[in-house]
């Protein structure tokens, strides 16, 4: 019988955060608890903290409770957390760390020095991310050097690895992430006379709300009978929030929150949009093709581009709010369409299916342990 293996996950905060990163390692953590491992699991959270997502009680939840993980720390709360962290390493004795970002891959190859420990860094955006965040050549030669610093590197997609810096390409594995099947006899036909367009994600930069209302706005009078759901909360809330009212769209636009019961619109929705300006493996994006609704994308956009089959399972189109409202008007003026395009769509979740993830998952990880 083999040993259990036992495996440590790093991340900055989970408190509350109800984004994909958070939600797909919460379920990498239940799974592998599931599968007999023993999990441990380190953040920057305070003591009292509690997860969005259900985690399993069997996973041992180190809070670090120095400084705050909102903001950049100074060198004493760094060297404090860096010793708890390796106290907690040298008690549970993990055959691999898992690290969710070149950060937390990172510190836990500094605080782990000596200790002889497998460390994998898990990239959970595209390197489209070098193209709007940490644009500078300084942020980009630190995330890979602390890349470099890793024994193994996840991404989510093959095609992702060529756009690395050659020197980490023998590091790198494709995992992607798992898209569950959804039950097409569940999803509610919407038989009313009002139509949802909808947008599940996080209130930030990155999502590109801006985008997609301007093109609602293009198409409001001309759709009388649609409105736009946005369900998610963060930092760009009231930035949002004021763009509607100043396009005059307050009564168009319905604002839900971080909804624990997501599927509960997906259920409803009638088209989905997801204009966000990068992504690793858009969790919200597959979970609507899975409940086999059409999606509008940007073409340019990996990991959408990637899980959106042109004109089969929706459109994806040039990254402007003319086109992009186009693209959401030929698709909400045509009913055969969008139900040709939801059979399709419910295809993803074959094609990534959570046996398969957990399973690389679970290969790479015996593997890294073994050597």
């Amino acid at each position: 019988m083999r040993r259990p293996l036992k495996l440590i996950f790093v991340a900055r905060k989970f408190a509350n955060m109800a984004g994909g990163l958070e939600r797909i390692s919460i379920d990498l953590m239940n799974e592998m608890a599931r599968r007999g491992y023993l999990v441990g699991l380190m953040t920057w959270d305070e003591n009292a903290a509690v997860t969005h997502y259900p985690l399993d009680a069997r996973v041992n939840w180190l809070k670090l409770d120095i400084g705050n993980p909102e903001i950049r720390s100074g060198m004493v709360e760094r060297l404090a957390r860096l010793r708890r962290f390796r106290t907690f390493v040298k008690e549970f004795c993990p055959d691999v760390i898992l690290g969710f970002q070149s950060g937390a891959a990172l510190f836990s190859r500094v605080a782990t020095l000596g200790l002889g420990i497998k460390i994998l860094a898990a990239e959970r955006v595209s390197p489209d991310m070098w193209k709007y965040v940490r644009t500078g050549l300084t942020y980009r030669i630190l995330d890979v050097y602390s890349l470099a610093l890793a024994d193994r590197i996840t991404v989510q997609f093959p095609d992702y690895r060529q756009r690395y810096p050659r020197i980490l390409w023998r590091k790198i594995v494709a995992i992607h992430n798992p898209v569950f099947h959804r039950i097409a006899e569940s999803r509610t036909e919407n038989t009313s006379s009002e139509k949802i367009l909808l947008y599940v994600a996080r209130f930030c930069f990155q999502k590109n709300h801006e985008l997609l209302i301007n093109a609602f706005a293009q198409l409001s009078d001309s759709f009388r009978d649609w409105k736009l759901v946005l369900a998610g909360d963060g930092e760009y809330d009231d930035r949002v929030r004021a763009q509607v009212l100043r396009m005059g769209l307050q009564d168009r636009v319905v604002f839900c929150g971080a909804v624990r019961d997501v599927d509960s619109w997906y259920r409803r929705a009638d088209l989905v949009a997801f204009p966000s300006y990068f992504e690793g493996f858009p969790n919200a994006l597959a979970e609507a093709l899975a409940w086999g609704i059409p999606c509008v994308g940007l073409r340019d956009t990996l990991g959408v581009n990637s899980l959106i089959e042109d004109n089969v399972s929706g459109l994806l189109v040039e990254a402007t709010p003319e086109a992009f409202a186009r693209g959401l008007a030929s698709l909400m003026s045509d009913p055969e369409a969008r139900q040709r395009m939801s059979a399709a769509a419910r295809a993803i979740s074959s094609k990534y299916a959570p046996h398969s993830s957990y399973g690389l998952w679970d290969s790479l990880l015996r593997q890294m342990a073994s050597c």
